[in-house]
């Protein structure tokens, strides 16, 4: 297999780990993927549609979802009137914690198999792979 084939394999099986880490939190893979996406200071609006490359319409109704169930809550920005800024909840970072917790268990049931040289070359890849995105992609 080729490089593009081992990352759409790795991508595919991240996405089947994420769900099943998600599961029992009662939230669709997008309304985790922002949950856990927000800072625990908070972010904007639209810093978080742009760091989820998504459209302001779809993060908004992702977001009513995590409001309505408490998890976060969104504030008007003090430097900008028409922007705002999303925070988590207390309830909303003790599931925050609970998700990322979740995943790093169903992770270290992989990774555990790995030795700590192939561990750490993994995880310096990754470093490089993921700095090239964000001077890729980031705008």
């Amino acid at each position: 297999m080729n490089l593009v084939e081992q990352s759409s394999d790795f991508f595919k099986n991240y996405l089947r780990c994420f769900k099943n880490s998600i599961k029992t939190f009662n939230l669709t893979q997008s309304q985790a993927l922002c949950l856990i996406s927000i800072p625990f200071d908070g972010t904007s609006q639209t810093n978080l549609s742009k760091r989820l490359a998504i459209k302001l319409s779809t993060l908004s109704r992702n977001l009513n979802h995590l409001i309505k169930m408490n998890l976060i809550i969104k504030e008007k920005s003090q430097s900008d009137v028409r922007s705002y800024i999303i925070k988590l909840t207390p309830k909303g970072q003790s599931l925050y914690k609970q998700v990322n917790d979740n995943i790093n268990d169903s992770f270290y049931k992989i990774y555990s198999k790995i030795n700590i040289e192939e561990k750490d070359l993994i995880v310096n890849i990754l470093n490089k792979i993921n700095w090239q995105f964000e001077l890729e992609y980031n705008e």
